[in-house]
């Protein structure tokens, strides 16, 4: 395992595919920093403020991390080079995890590279014009800001275990690229379309959905101008168990179909 991770860290690190959205983060994390604290004064209530204005542009990320996943995930049957890795003695089940767990990895550090950037661009515009950094509401900015990153990483991971499942079903990239924008518009629809039906089963499934889930935690979901925030255990343990619940179904038909199936590069 230690070996084929360090095998995928490495074609991570020369992919430049990999290498744009890493310059697209960096330069869209400049361009916010200073095009949101410019239009505010920079204003700094406490030293966690600058992170809870980033942290509702979260939304961003689910619209390219999981088209970069799909492209990851499809590599091996695209290029020919799972039949190498397996035919070296790797078993399909450390294929399998060591991917999941390279995207993991990139989904973390592209999370800290977007808010430490953002971060740091702001506070050192506000340094440099003199703005006074205040200290009230710091602890609650904190466990907040906190939160948001973690239930980032907890959605993106779902829809990272989600892309694999299609990328090994399906093998082609072109086809499996195509699924993966079906998945991340049809999500973004059903949370819109489906929010003001006046079907039950319809507002259910919408409330559900993994957009509307992120919208929640990040700050940024409104219904009926009605700003909606989580509230309560319940609502706390429902964020958290549809992402566990869509990793654990998404991953257990990835090991049982791709340990089944032929491999046809």
């Amino acid at each position: 395992m230690r070996d084929f991770l360090k095998a995928e860290s490495y074609f991570i690190r020369r992919d430049i595919m990999f290498k744009g959205i890493s310059l697209l983060f960096l330069i869209a994390s400049l361009v916010l920093a200073i095009w949101i604290g410019g239009k505010g004064g920079f204003e700094i209530g406490n030293l966690a403020e600058p992170l809870t204005i980033v942290t509702p542009l979260s939304l961003f990320f689910y619209f390219i991390i999981p088209v970069y996943v799909c492209f990851f995930a499809t590599e091996g049957f695209e290029y020919g080079s799972i039949k190498v890795i397996l035919a070296s003695g790797q078993s399909r089940f450390i294929y399998i995890t060591g991917k999941y767990l390279s995207v993991f990895k990139i989904i973390i550090w592209w999370i800290l590279q977007f808010t430490v950037v953002f971060y740091l661009a702001y506070m050192i515009a506000a340094l440099i014009i003199g703005t006074d950094i205040g200290n009230r509401n710091f602890s609650a900015d904190l466990i907040q800001v906190s939160r948001v990153l973690g239930l980032n990483i907890l959605y993106l991971s779902a829809y990272a275990a989600l892309i694999i499942m299609v990328g090994i079903l399906i093998k082609r990239t072109a086809s499996a690229v195509v699924v993966t924008f079906l998945i991340i518009f049809g999500d973004f629809m059903i949370s819109g379309y489906f929010r003001d039906a006046s079907s039950a089963l319809l507002r259910g499934i919408s409330d559900h959905a993994l957009t509307t889930q992120v919208m929640k935690f990040s700050g940024i979901y409104v219904v009926n101008s009605q700003h909606i925030i989580l509230t309560g255990a319940k609502s706390f343990m429902e964020v958290v168990l549809i992402p566990v619940i869509i990793i654990a179904i998404s991953l257990s038909v990835t090991y049982i179909s791709f340990g089944k199936r032929d491999i046809h590069a």
